[in-house]
């Protein structure tokens, strides 16, 4: 799974924005922002593991 698929998998799962997932992660919504872009994308940065952490906490 893509990084990008991991997103929209948890902002679907959640039912969240993502302003609402950002706050409720403590992830700056810029920052993720650009996990949320194709890895193609020249605003593509990969997602570090403490954000990772942050994000699948919000599906338990």
């Amino acid at each position: 799974m893509t990084q990008q698929e991991f997103l929209k998998d948890l902002k679907e799962n959640t039912g969240l924005t993502w302003d609402a997932i950002a706050a409720a992660s403590g992830v700056h919504a810029r920052a993720l922002k650009t996990y949320r872009m194709p890895e193609s994308s020249k605003d593509y940065r990969p997602m570090p593991n403490v954000a990772k952490v942050a994000l699948t906490s919000l599906l338990k």
